[in-house]
């Protein structure tokens, strides 16, 4: 059977792998919803850490959001402090987004979160199974990353 077919097969089950990697997001419901992190917020913050400062256009692009809904957001994040946004001097309808030091904070924050709750997680396996599940991911990972160029259109690493 080659490879389209036996990805056929299982296409079915990507959904549930969805569904697993979003169970593991850990959301905290005990901060104030405007400076809550949940994983759009992570995508745009960590795609200005990696490369900051950025225009609106460029991080619509990058994470494939349209430009009003992204706009919407960043607003928010910008009044949770999350977010700067600063004018160019030569033309004041351009304007400049960085993170800032909370913005970091709430990388951390979320990522240690998420690692709590996959550690959780995969306590309840046998250990065999804890073994290749973290092998599967890190050949995903792997592979996805290889091929940025290519599959940087479906994910924002």
């Amino acid at each position: 059977m080659n490879y389209k077919d036996r990805l056929t097969r299982v296409s079915s089950h990507v959904m549930t792998l969805t569904g697993f990697f979003h169970g593991v997001i850990r959301m905290d419901t005990a901060a104030p919803a405007e400076a809550r992190t949940n994983v759009v917020r992570y995508h745009i913050l960590k795609c200005l850490e990696r490369q900051a400062p950025h225009h609106l256009t460029e991080i619509s692009a990058t994470l494939n959001v349209k430009k009003n809904t992204l706009s919407e957001l960043l607003d928010r994040m910008v009044r949770a402090g999350l977010v700067d946004r600063t004018q160019t001097p030569a033309d004041r309808r351009m304007t400049f987004l960085g993170i800032t030091a909370a913005g970091r904070a709430a990388i951390r924050e979320f990522e240690k979160g998420l690692m709590t709750n996959i550690g959780d997680f995969l306590e309840t396996l046998e250990e065999d199974d804890r073994r290749d599940l973290v092998q599967a991911i890190e050949s995903l990972i792997r592979i996805l990353t290889r091929h940025d160029r290519k599959s940087s259109k479906y994910f924002a690493f």
